[in-house]
Order: structure tokens, then C-alpha cells, then sequence
């Protein structure tokens, strides 16, 4: 019984020695490094201002403008002229009355167009010269024709719109029955007084337009409304704040057969804060800035990032590495926290093989590495990977040139977080704010082929300028698309001139 007591003692002391000696001599070397130290200091000390370019289009369509017209421009229009007929007519005069059709507009790719029908009469009076004697004339002509024109409306930068109207007629039926003389085309008579009544109305057309379609007044509604200050953050919290700083005009759209249109951009400042900015100091309506080309919609939006949020998604990433020396890493449990100049400081639960870094190496360390956005794959990636001191020193030599060399290769090339859920977030927001804005009736609004993207991504030590430090990670999503504004009623109502 001794012996055997014996025997199981050696074994059991023999079990102990060699766990022992794996463990201590031949065993994976357990670290535990600690957090760098030193204060967290943000790329930025606090968020830039973005700037942003709202795109808004206003579509005018041409059935509108044409039931428009019809219902403003008089349906009866007359004149009357003192002139010479006819060498053989003395003392001439008539006078004439018509009644327009509907009005039309087609659109010619580089201008309006526009048409009515009309019909009428004309009373022409005189003495007709017979050679033997002197008969009486009074004579009445069927008028039958169209007014048309074209118009190239523009908008000064002062906001005078000036439609540039250039009125024409044409008479397919006006012919005087003169006696013995026959009939007589009096269609450039006629045309020619037409024309001055019409070129004389016209030219009370450019002061009408602008006293009832003030432009200026309805854009610096516009303007006045992208002022905008609003929670999006409850926890933390957090303010996005717009700030508009210029209107763009792009030239006007003639590209759809069905409507002409001319886009608005409005330039703006966003920034975000953490705390309440307060009412913006709100500045007038600026003039226009014209441009040659299109104004794209091109929103960045910044939005600040928890560090809390960003570990969520850190801790569920995990990388293998596989050496091709005969080595195994894996990375798991990753957790950040603000390091200094741009930098983020990386936690991984690491676990390498034995190999050329002699025993294994198992636990926790430290590495900092800045923060990037993949373009391509649209993730978070992150570069200047390198060992903090910390971990250097809990490291030999060897082994810690070897594995920082594997880690910067490993981290740089295979870890990427997935941030969709922001853009779809962003996304989900502008959709929804679309559906639900308290838009004038008669407005439709939409927003075609959004792209939402990550465009940046920066480090803070605070939230707002003045703020306390309260460090962490800004996200900068870039919104672009096509944003149109269609009229699809449109009443004029004349408005005090400003």
C-alpha cells in the first residue's frame, strides 16, 4: 500500500512539474499590458464645419403655364387705327376686335414657345376714289390668325425675373372686298397694328410678372427655413446646426419636352455640437451667384460617434492571420479608446502560436493605429498600425519586432468595419423627412438615385469649440442625388414690391 502511495504521489508531483514547465517554459507566455497613457488628444479639437450644397429643383410644367396663361391674358382684345388703306381710299381708318383660343407653350430645347388662335373682324371706313365720283367705304373683314412669340425668361441676380418676350403674329385670313378694285390683302395692315397693341401689352408684362411671381420673396422663405438647429442624439446629446451661406443659380433646364426648370443650389455650413447652439444669427436673402453648369446635390453630414457605439461594433470583429511561417494569430475582443494626435488606441485579446517568436504569446495588448475610410469597400479601416511602448516592453525583442510586423500587416489588411448601418440610418432619415415636411399644397417634392457614402472620419477631444474635453470619433456621410420641387399648381397673387 505504500509503494502504491508512492507511485501515486511521483505521478501526481510528475503531472504538477510538467504543467509547470509547459505553462512556465514551454506554455503560450501570458501578457497583460496596460492602457497607454497620456490624455486622449482628437486629430481636431473639435468638429469641422462641411461644407454643403442643396441642390433644390423647380419644375415648371408646360400644361400649367399654358392653363396659367389662359386663365391671366385677356380673352378679347381690340384696336382701332386712322391711316392710309389704299392710294385710291382716302381718309381711311378701321377698327378691329378679336377673341383669342387657349394658349400653348412647346418647349424648343433653348427657348419657349408660345401660341393662341384667334378670330375677329375689322370695320374699315374711307372714300374710294371711283375717277367719276367719290363712293362711300364701310366694309367689314373676317380676321383669322395666331399670336405667338417665344420667351427666354431670365433672373438677374438682384431676383428680377425678365421673361424676354418677343411676340409675332401671323393673319391667315384678311382680305378687304373693295367694289370694282376687288379684294385687297390688308393682312400686313392689320398684322402691323396687332403687332404694336401686342408689343405695347407686352411691354406691360415684364412689371406684371414680377409684382405677381415675386421670386425673391418665395426663395428667402427658402432661405430662411434651412436655418435649421436640431437634436439628433439623445444620448449623448447631440445638435446638428445648418448655416446657409450662398444661392447658386444654375441656368434654365429646357432638357424634358414636358417642362422647363431651373435649379436653386443653396451653400451651407453643418457642423454638430453637444450641447444647445441656440438661435443662428440669421443673415437677408444674399444676391444670386450664376453659374454656366449644373449645382449637384452634395450633403456631408457630420455625425459624432460614441466611442461606446464604435466598440459595439469592434468587439464582434476577428481576425487569423496566418503567417506562412508556421504561425496562427488570432485577434478577438478588440475595444478602442482616443489616443493622441488622430490616433486610436486598439485593445486585442491576442493569441499567436509557437513558432519563430519562440514560446507562443496569449493576452491582452495594445497597439494605436489611425482610423480611415475605405473608399472602395465604403468601411472603416485603419493604418499606421504599430505596438505601443507598453506592450514593446512586455515583449522581447524579437518577439515583439516579428509580431508588430504581422499585426500591421494583419490589422491594415484585414480589418474592416462594416458602418452601414449610418447610411442606412441617414438614408431611412431623409426619406422620412421628405414624407413628412409640411410642404405649401400644390408642391410635390422627391428625391431620386440617393447615394449615401462615408467620405471621413476624424478624431475630436471635444464636441463644440469652448466645450469640455469629452473626446471621440466624428463620421462624415456624404449625401448626393437629385432633389426636385414640381409646381404642379401654381397661384399668382400680387405681392408687395420689396
Amino acid at each position: 500500500m505504500k509503494k502504491l502511495l508512492l507511485v501515486l504521489g511521483i505521478l501526481l508531483l510528475g503531472g504538477a512539474l510538467s504543467i509547470l514547465i509547459y505553462s512556465r517554459i514551454l506554455g503560450p507566455r501570458i501578457i497583460q499590458v496596460a492602457a497607454p497613457t497620456g490624455e486622449p488628444i482628437g486629430e481636431f479639437d473639435f468638429p469641422r464645419p462641411e461644407t454643403s450644397l442643396l441642390a433644390v429643383k423647380i419644375a415648371l410644367p408646360l400644361q400649367m403655364m399654358s392653363d396659367l396663361a389662359s386663365e391671366r391674358v385677356p380673352a378679347e382684345f381690340a384696336g382701332s387705327e386712322n391711316k392710309s388703306i389704299h392710294k385710291q381710299i382716302k381718309n381711311g381708318s378701321y377698327a378691329w376686335k378679336a377673341v383669342r383660343g387657349d394658349i400653348s407653350f412647346q418647349n424648343k430645347t433653348d427657348r419657349l414657345a408660345f401660341a393662341t388662335p384667334f378670330k375677329g373682324a375689322a370695320k374699315f371706313k374711307g372714300s374710294l376714289d371711283a375717277k367719276i365720283l367719290t363712293l362711300p367705304l364701310d366694309s367689314d373683314v373676317e380676321l383669322e390668325g395666331v399670336i405667338g412669340g417665344t420667351l427666354t425668361p431670365g433672373i438677374d441676380p438682384n431676383w428680377q425675373v425678365n421673361p424676354n418676350l418677343v411676340p409675332q403674329i401671323q393673319l391667315s385670313k384678311a382680305a378687304l372686298s373693295i367694289g370694282q378694285l376687288g379684294k385687297l390683302d390688308v393682312s400686313d395692315l392689320v398684322g402691323s397694328s396687332l403687332g404694336q397693341y401686342i408689343q405695347k401689352e407686352a411691354r406691360k408684362l415684364t412689371p406684371a410678372i414680377r409684382k405677381q411671381l415675386s421670386l425673391r420673396k418665395e426663395v428667402n422663405k427658402l432661405w430662411q427655413q434651412t436655418y435649421l438647429t436640431r437634436l439628433v442624439s439623445d444620448e449623448p446629446k447631440v445638435w446638428l446646426r445648418i448655416d446657409p451661406q450662398a444661392i447658386l443659380l444654375a441656368p434654365i433646364d429646357y432638357s424634358s419636352p414636358e417642362q422647363i426648370s431651373f435649379t436653386l443650389g443653396i451653400r451651407s455650413e453643418t457642423i454638430v455640437t453637444n450641447r444647445e447652439p441656440g438661435e443662428p444669427d440669421r443673415q437677408p436673402l444674399p444676391n444670386l451667384v450664376p453659374l454656366e453648369g449644373p449645382v449637384p446635390t452634395d450633403l456631408k453630414l457630420p455625425i459624432i460617434v460614441s466611442v461606446t457605439e464604435l466598440n459595439e461594433v469592434l468587439k464582434t470583429e476577428n481576425i487569423d492571420i496566418d503567417t506562412g511561417i508556421g504561425t496562427q494569430i488570432e485577434i478577438s475582443g478588440m475595444e478602442a479608446e482616443i489616443g493622441q494626435n488622430g490616433l486610436l488606441n486598439l485593445k486585442l485579446i491576442l493569441q499567436a502560436d509557437k513558432s519563430r517568436l519562440g514560446r507562443g504569446v496569449a493576452g491582452e495588448i495594445w497597439v494605436q493605429a489611425r482610423p480611415v475610410i475605405n473608399f472602395e469597400k465604403q468601411t472603416l479601416g485603419f493604418t499606421n498600425v504599430e505596438l505601443t511602448l507598453e506592450t514593446k516592453d512586455k515583449l522581447t525583442s524579437a518577439a515583439a519586432w516579428l509580431l508588430e510586423g504581422l499585426l500591421v500587416k494583419g490589422i491594415e489588411s484585414q480589418l474592416r468595419v462594416d458602418l452601414n448601418d449610418y447610411k442606412e440610418e441617414i438614408n431611412e432619415e431623409v426619406q422620412k423627412g421628405l414624407e413628412t415636411a409640411d410642404l405649401p399644397e400644390g408642391i410635390d417634392v422627391s428625391l431620386k438615385d440617393l447615394d449615401i457614402n462615408l467620405f471621413d472620419i476624424y478624431t475630436v477631444t471635444r464636441h463644440e469649440e469652448g466645450g469640455e474635453a469629452d473626446p471621440g470619433v466624428v463620421v462624415v456621410i456624404r449625401a448626393t442625388g437629385n432633389m426636385e420641387t414640381k409646381f404642379n399648381e401654381l397661384i399668382l397673387k400680387p405681392t408687395e414690391e420689396e
